[in-house]
């Protein structure tokens, strides 16, 4: 049991590396993602008790991969982070270490206010899929890129900051740029 004494999972080593394939959650007390090259896909859900390390590789996921109120992430990079469906329980500020196609962009929320509440947040360097119609305060939709955070548990809201860099679908200026959201029917600003 590796959430049990402290127990680490550390991925390190210059291959490529695939880890589960069946569909319980597997937990653990410390995951360590640290290659001089390669990349590693996690084909199970897996819950992380205490600390995602990231120091250089890859995470790809199709499924999910579950901070608890105690966990915490260090050193995403573009380098480093995971490229698939993040989720942090717990009442804490916190930065979900996501990215896509090679790009870490990271996304924050502040604090939300019962520590069993639970968000979610996965990045997508591609198109929305969704519809045009938004708000009249707003004249553009990015067609090229979206963070698609989730309330999972609780009735928190909390405040939003997006990263990203000149890179990702050429953001050079803020200045009348606003963050908007898909409600059903329209995005909001």
């Amino acid at each position: 049991t590796f959430n049990t004494s402290g127990g680490t999972l550390k991925f390190a080593g210059e291959e490529n590396q695939t880890f589960g394939g069946g569909t319980s959650t597997l937990t653990f007390n410390k995951i360590i993602i640290d290659k001089t090259s390669g990349n590693v896909t996690l084909n199970q859900p897996i819950t992380i008790d205490s600390l995602l390390q990231l120091t250089s590789g890859i995470i790809y996921t199709d499924t999910i991969i579950t901070l608890k109120a105690t966990a915490t992430t260090t050193g995403a990079s573009n380098q480093s982070f995971v490229n698939g469906m993040v989720k942090k329980i717990g009442n804490t500020a916190f930065v979900f270490p996501v990215g896509d196609d090679g790009h870490h962009y990271p996304l924050e929320i502040s604090a939300p206010s019962n520590s069993t509440d639970a968000f979610s947040v996965i990045y997508k360097n591609e198109f929305h899929n969704e519809s045009d119609s938004s708000d009249t305060t707003l004249s553009y939709i990015s067609t090229c890129q979206y963070w698609d955070l989730k309330r999972v548990t609780g009735t928190s809201n909390v405040k939003v900051r997006l990263y990203w860099d000149s890179l990702g679908c050429g953001v050079f200026d803020t200045v009348g740029l606003a963050v908007a959201s898909w409600n059903g029917t329209k995005w909001v600003d």
